[in-house]
């Protein structure tokens, strides 16, 4: 009896960065997640969160036990109920926990994308509660904004994806590009927002800010930061903007994730790979 899905959903791009995350059906009744095989069909490239998807993540995947753990404690046998049954309603009760906190933060992400672009405040009040912190911090930081949810592609390396932000801070003195997370609200002993940053997204950045100047060199000096944005409690947000000096490490270190994924999924997005040589880095962010 399989319970939980093996494998999650994975988003797809043509080499311009234009996404395909469904394609039709054979029988046309509607349409279905690309897979793998529409990606060697159609030649698609995979988005960053995909090819990091090889990497174990210690702290999500502790987190979903979590869920599992507390759904099998609080949900109620019923009489007669077979063990399979209630396994199923188990499973039901701890996804549905993991969907209601992704659909949260979509609603948050969208709600920045809205502000960045027009100034439009949610409409939700329960978004705009936790929205607010974002939109202070915002408010005070950012000061020119170039691209918002831009979709970006490596044309060498084979992989896409969407820029939450790309913006000039205030606090740098030039462009960075921006990925916006929500995280359960951890508080410490003096009321601060805690975030914890996990080590993927400094990867994830850094795969982003190289498709960006691949396709435009002006942005060459941007730095990377992560912003994050409670998700139970209006907190301030945290803000980690991380090391450019260490961002040729961390590209590296995105592409040996990518190399497994080639590895494991029997697909290379690009004819040219070139998985013995250093990867050609953009330009490092001189240290300010």
């Amino acid at each position: 009896m399989i319970l939980v899905q093996r494998e999650s959903a994975s988003h797809w791009y043509f080499p311009d960065g234009t996404p395909i995350h469904e394609v039709e059906r054979a029988d046309g009744k509607g349409t279905r997640p690309t897979n793998l095989r529409d990606a060697r069909k159609l030649g698609l490239y995979p988005s960053v969160t995909n090819v990091l998807a090889v990497l174990a993540k210690p702290g999500l995947d502790a987190w979903k036990q979590e869920q599992a753990i507390l759904a099998a404690l609080t949900l109620p046998r019923r009489r007669e109920e077979s063990l399979d049954d209630f396994a199923r309603r188990v499973v039901t009760d701890m996804t549905r926990q993991v969907r209601d906190a992704a659909d949260l933060g979509s609603a948050i992400h969208a709600a920045i994308e809205n502000y960045a672009q027009s100034g439009a405040m949610p409409e939700n009040p329960d978004v705009l509660r936790l929205f607010e912190p974002a939109r202070e911090w915002f408010d005070a930081d950012v000061e020119t904004v170039h691209a918002v949810e831009a979709a970006v592609s490596h044309p060498e390396w084979g992989y896409a994806g969407r820029v939450d932000l790309v913006a000039t801070l205030r606090s740098t003195g030039r462009p960075v590009v921006i990925d916006f997370k929500t995280q359960k609200t951890r508080t410490a002993k003096d009321g601060s927002f805690r975030p914890a940053y996990y080590e993927t997204w400094p990867l994830q950045l850094e795969a982003y800010r190289q498709a960006l100047v691949a396709r435009s060199p002006e942005f060459a000096e941007a730095e990377t930061a992560s912003v994050v944005i409670g998700s139970t409690e209006p907190v301030p947000v945290g803000v980690k903007v991380w090391d450019p000096l260490e961002a040729p490490a961390r590209f590296r270190a995105f592409l040996a994730a990518r190399q497994l994924w080639v590895w494991t999924k029997g697909y290379c997005p690009v004819t040219a790979d070139r998985p013995d040589d250093d990867p050609p880095a953009a330009p490092v962010p001189a240290a300010a």
